[in-house]
């Protein structure tokens, strides 16, 4: 296992250049890298196309980095316009060299009535993976998804969209995710168990949590579907058990990267500190 540059890696790509941003990464003690970025019009690609994709290839190699992974905030449902921009997403993230495509597809926190039912949304999810799965698999690209949202979440939910989409596609998998599962209620460990032979990428963020009913929290704070308190925190300073987490991992052989996803208020720099510190221990 490794440590992966993830939350705030595209923008200082965009800001630094990927020369500038490379040599961070080494310095801080990363081996790997994971792009983000979003299907929203408004919000263009930092790598803008394959040729491009290329080139920051070449720079992050030639310093001994690699592409860990190339994720994608989506918003799909009701947008038909928004999967053309996922493949061309998918073409870059091979020029990458990235071996996963993990992407979002129903990300919402909070369902209004606008929105589709939980059988609904999850049909509708398998149907556009698939679609994506589909067109990946000449590139080389493994499909990965988290537990995430409100429909594609917790070990049933998931469990409904992932396993029928797996019985349609086999380049697809899991990107376990330590924290977004604590949004419906349940804890990150037994996810992975649950979904350990699948398990290709992970996500290491943690959290603070207030019981439901508590006095008004700040800013911060988000809801959970149970109405409890929860916010980002610098990793070791919350409630996520990461040696029950870690315990799966190595029980699974799992050599792959820990992407460092800090949406914490606390200093960035102090927070990877603390991270990598902390998650030794248990390495």
């Amino acid at each position: 296992m490794h440590y992966t540059f993830y939350t705030r890696f595209s923008d200082m790509l965009k800001k630094d250049g990927p020369e500038a941003t490379a040599d961070w990464t080494k310095k801080m003690g990363f081996q790997s890298v994971e792009m983000f970025s979003t299907t929203d019009p408004g919000d263009p690609s930092i790598i803008p196309d394959v040729e491009a994709a290329r080139e920051v290839r070449r720079i992050f190699e030639d310093r001994g980095l690699h592409f860990a992974c190339y994720s994608v905030y989506a918003d799909l449902y009701g947008k038909p316009e928004r999967l053309q921009t996922m493949l061309l997403h998918a073409d870059i993230a091979a020029a990458l060299g990235s071996p996963y495509l993990h992407y979002t597809i129903l990300p919402w926190l909070t369902l209004g009535p606008e929105h589709p039912s939980i059988d609904e949304g999850i049909a509708f999810a398998v149907d556009i993976a698939e679609q994506i799965a589909r067109y990946c698999q000449p590139l080389g690209l493994t499909c990965i998804f988290e537990d995430q949202g409100m429909y594609l979440n917790g070990i049933e939910g998931f469990g409904k969209f992932f396993y029928e989409l797996k019985r349609r596609c086999a380049n697809v998998g899991v990107c376990a995710d330590a924290g977004n599962i604590l949004f419906v209620d349940e804890d990150p460990d037994p996810f992975f168990e649950a979904f350990k032979d699948d398990i290709k990428h992970v996500h290491i963020k943690d959290y603070l949590r207030k019981p439901a009913g508590s006095n008004p929290v700040g800013r911060y704070w988000l809801r959970s579907r149970g109405q409890q308190f929860l916010r980002d925190t610098m990793i070791g300073s919350g409630i996520i058990d990461f040696e029950a987490c870690m315990k799966v991992l190595k029980s699974i052989g799992y050599d792959g990267g820990l992407a460092l996803e800090m949406g914490h208020p606390e200093p960035f720099d102090v927070g990877i500190e603390q991270a990598m510190g902390y998650l030794n221990r248990y390495m």
